[in-house]
C-alpha cells in the first residue's frame, strides 16, 4: 500500500456519509483495492464505525477488485457464445500475478462474449466491433452523436430549457403522452411527477442509470449518444420539482458514458444552465440490486444497497428521508420531444435493445407494439441462427419459444404468455443452446446478485439454479410441488422486484417447456 498517496487522497475526501461509496471507489482507482486496513482508514477519517465501512466495502465486491482485472462477463447471451470456454482458457494462460475475474454481467451485451481490463472493452470474436448500432428514431435520434454542446443545440436541443414550459402544462403534456417508466416497472411517469409536487421542499431529482439487466443496453446507447439530452430532461424535471440538488447514479461498468456524462454536465455549467443548482454523478459498485429505486437510495447513503419497505414511496419519503422524483435515463430522454410536440402528437415509442443471435445488434427506436420478428428482421440485420427462444425484456421478462416472434412486445400482449417487456432488452438465442441453460444461468443470475435481504430470494435462486443444473446432467431433482411453493413464496414475500419476478422465467419454462422437466414429477 502507498500510504503516502492514501494519506494525501484522504486529506482531499469529504466526510459526510454520503460520499462513502464514491470515496471507496476512488480509493481503489489511486491506491488499489480495498483492503481492511484501507477500509478503517477512510472510516477513521469520516468519522464512521469501522464495521459499518467494512460492511458496505463487502457488499460492493467489487471494490475489492483490482482496477486492472480482466473481468469476462459469463451472462447468458456470452455463456450463449462461449464465454465459459473463454473464461477457462484466459484463467490457463494468465500470468501468476494477473487477476482474471468471472461476472455475470458487463452492460455489453451487443459484443457478446465481451470482457474488460479497467475501464478498456474487449470484445471478444469480434475483429472490428460496431460499437453503436443505432437508428435516427423520432424522438430519441440515436443516429447521430452529439459531440459537443453546440452540437446538440443545432439539432434543437435546449429549447425547452430556455422557455421553461408552466408545470402545469408539463404535467398535463406528461399524462396525455401516456409515458410510463422505461426501467422496467411502467409506472405512469404523469402520476409520478404529480406526486412529487404534492409533497414539500426541499425535494431531490435522480436520474437512475444504474442499468444491469441481461440483454438491456438502451440507457447506456443515450448517455453515450447523447448525453445533453439526457441532461435536458433531467434539468426540465428538476425545474417542474423546484429541486435544487440532482444526481446520475451510474452504473460503474459504463466508462465511457461516465466521460460523456461528465464533460457534458462541465458544457452545461460553463454555459450557466446549471447557476443555482447541483448535479453530480455518482458511480455504483458493481451491484445489480442498486437498479432497484430504494436499494439505490440506500447505496447513494452510505449503506448496503438493500431495498426497503414500501410504502412510503421515494416520492415521499426518499434520498435523505425527503421527497424525491426518480426517473430512469431513458424516461428522461424522451420528455423533451414530449414536451416540444405535445403529449397527444408524441410519437409513441421505446428503445429495444437487441441482442443474441442477430447479424446487427444494437439499440433502435420503434413502437411499442413491435414484434420480436420486426425487430430480428427489419432493425437488427436478421437473425444470424435458427432461433430457438427469446427474452422478450430482461432476465426476470420471461422465457418464449419461436412461437412467440409474431407477438406484440406489450404489456397486454405477453401477459397471456406469461411475460412481460420488462427493459425491452430483446435476447436472441439460437436453437443450439438449450432451453434449460438459459433457464439455469438465468437462476444462476438471479442468485449471485440477490441483495441476500430476503430469505426466499436468498435460497430459493440457488435452489432453482441447482434444480436446473441437476437436471441439464441428467440427475434427480426436487420434486416439482416443492418447486411450485418456492415460487410461489418467492413472488409473495420478496420485497423487491429480483425476488418477485425470478419466478416468472421457470413458470415459463415450466409451461412452454414442460417436457424438460418430466424428472421433476408431480408428486
Amino acid at each position: 500500500m502507498d500510504v503516502l498517496r492514501l494519506t494525501s487522497l484522504l486529506a482531499e475526501l469529504p466526510t459526510p456519509r454520503t460520499s462513502l461509496l464514491d470515496n471507496l471507489g476512488r480509493i481503489r482507482r489511486e491506491v488499489g483495492p480495498i483492503t481492511a486496513e484501507l477500509s478503517d482508514a477512510l472510516a477513521d477519517h469520516m468519522n464512521i464505525r469501522h464495521g459499518e465501512v467494512h460492511e458496505v466495502k463487502s457488499f460492493y465486491s467489487f471494490l475489492e477488485v483490482p482496477v486492472d482485472a480482466l473481468r469476462v462477463c459469463t451472462g447468458p447471451v456470452c455463456d450463449c457464445f462461449g464465454a465459459r470456454a473463454l473464461l477457462a482458457r484466459t484463467q490457463e494462460h494468465a500470468p501468476p500475478d494477473a487477476t482474471v475475474l468471472e461476472v455475470p454481467c458487463l452492460g455489453h451485451c451487443e459484443l457478446a462474449p465481451v470482457a474488460t481490463r479497467g475501464d478498456t472493452i474487449l470484445p471478444f470474436g469480434r475483429d472490428e466491433p460496431v460499437l453503436h448500432r443505432a437508428n435516427e428514431g423520432p424522438s430519441l435520434g440515436l443516429g447521430q452523436a452529439d459531440g459537443t454542446l453546440a452540437d446538440y443545440e443545432r439539432r434543437g436541443g435546449l429549447e425547452l430549457l430556455r422557455s421553461l414550459p408552466s408545470p402545469e402544462r408539463i404535467l398535463a403534456e406528461l399524462k396525455a403522452s401516456g409515458l410510463a417508466g422505461y426501467g422496467g416497472a411502467g409506472f405512469p411517469t404523469g402520476l409520478k411527477w404529480e406526486a412529487i409536487a404534492a409533497e414539500p421542499e426541499p425535494r431531490y431529482v435522480i436520474v437512475n442509470a444504474d442499468e444491469g439487466e441481461p440483454g438491456t443496453i438502451k440507457d447506456r446507447y443515450v448517455m453515450e449518444l447523447r448525453p445533453h439530452l439526457l441532461l435536458e430532461g433531467t434539468l426540465l424535471a428538476m425545474r417542474f420539482a423546484r429541486a435544487t440538488e440532482g444526481f446520475v447514479y451510474l452504473r460503474e461498468e459504463y466508462a465511457t458514458a461516465r466521460d460523456r456524462l461528465a464533460r457534458a454536465i462541465g458544457e452545461f455549467r460553463a454555459a450557466g444552465l446549471l447557476d443555482g443548482l447541483s448535479l453530480e454523478l455518482v458511480v455504483g459498485a458493481g451491484a445489480y440490486i442498486c437498479g432497484e429505486e430504494t436499494a439505490m437510495l440506500e447505496s447513494m447513503e452510505g449503506r448496503r444497497g438493500m431495498p426497503r419497505l414500501k410504502p412510503p414511496y421515494p416520492s415521499r419519503f426518499g434520498y435523505l428521508g425527503r421527497p424525491t422524483l426518480i426517473n430512469n435515463v431513458e424516461t428522461l430522454a424522451h420528455i423533451p420531444a414530449i414536451l416540444r410536440a405535445g403529449g397527444e402528437r408524441w410519437p409513441r415509442g421505446r428503445l429495444w435493445s437487441v441482442t443474441g443471435a442477430v447479424r446487427e445488434p444494437g439499440c433502435f427506436e420503434a413502437p411499442l407494439d413491435v414484434t420480436p420478428r420486426r425487430l430480428i428482421e427489419e432493425y437488427a440485420g436478421g437473425a444470424s441462427d435458427e432461433i430457438g427462444a427469446i427474452v422478450p425484456g430482461g432476465a426476470a421478462s420471461g422465457i418464449l419459444p419461436p412461437a412467440a416472434l409474431d407477438v406484440p412486445l406489450t404489456r397486454e400482449a405477453l401477459r397471456e404468455w406469461g411475460a412481460g417487456p420488462g427493459s425491452a432488452g430483446l435476447q436472441v438465442f439460437p436453437r443450439r443452446y438449450p432451453p434449460l441453460r438459459l433457464l439455469g444461468e438465468t437462476m444462476r443470475f438471479f442468485a449471485e446478485e440477490s441483495c441476500q435481504k430476503c430469505t426466499p430470494c436468498r435460497i430459493g435462486n440457488r435452489a432453482l439454479h441447482h434444480i436446473c443444473a441437476e437436471l441439464e446432467h441428467g440427475e434427480a431433482a426436487m420434486p416439482r410441488p416443492q418447486v411450485e411453493e418456492w415460487l410461489d413464496a418467492m413472488a409473495a414475500t420478496s420485497i423487491c422486484g429480483l425476488g418477485q419476478g425470478a419466478p416468472i422465467p421457470v413458470r415459463n419454462a415450466f409451461r412452454l417447456w414442460p417436457e424438460l422437466f418430466a424428472p421433476l414429477g408431480s408428486a
